[in-house]
C-alpha cells in the first residue's frame, strides 16, 4: 500500500531504509496530526483505481488538516511553547476552540449586517 512519499525507487538498503523512516513518520499521529485525513485519501484513490478526479475532497481536507497544524505549530513556536505541536490529546481541545471561535466570530458578522 502507497503511503504518500513521493521518492524514487532505491538501488541501495540504506536509501530503501530511508524511504521506510519517511514513510513511517507520516503514519504516526504524533508527528503527523492528519493521519486520518492522509489514510481516507489514499483510501480514496485505492477505491477509485487510483483516478485522482473522484478524491478531491479528501485532497482538500488533507491540505486543509496540514494547513491548520502548521498554523498552530507556528503560533506555538512564536509563542515560545514546547513541544511546538501538541500533544495528541491536546489537540481534540485545540479544534474544539478553534472551531468556537470562528463560531462567534461568524455570529458577530451576522449581527453586524443586520
Amino acid at each position: 500500500m502507497f503511503h504518500g512519499v513521493w521518492t524514487e525507487p532505491s538501488t541501495t538498503e540504506e536509501g530503501r531504509q530511508k524511504n521506510i523512516h519517511r514513510s513511517s513518520k507520516l503514519k504516526h499521529e504524533e508527528k503527523n496530526p492528519c493521519v486520518k485525513e492522509h489514510e481516507m485519501s489514499f483510501k480514496c484513490l485505492e477505491e477509485s483505481s487510483y483516478n485522482r478526479n473522484t478524491c478531491g475532497e479528501y485532497f482538500e481536507n488533507y491540505k486543509r488538516c496540514k494547513e491548520f497544524w502548521g498554523n498552530v505549530r507556528s503560533e506555538r513556536r512564536r509563542a515560545g511553547i514546547v513541544p511546538h505541536l501538541p500533544p495528541a490529546e491536546e489537540r481534540d481541545r485545540i479544534k474544539a476552540e478553534y472551531l468556537e471561535n470562528r463560531r462567534r466570530k461568524y455570529q458577530q458578522q451576522q449581527q453586524k449586517q443586520q
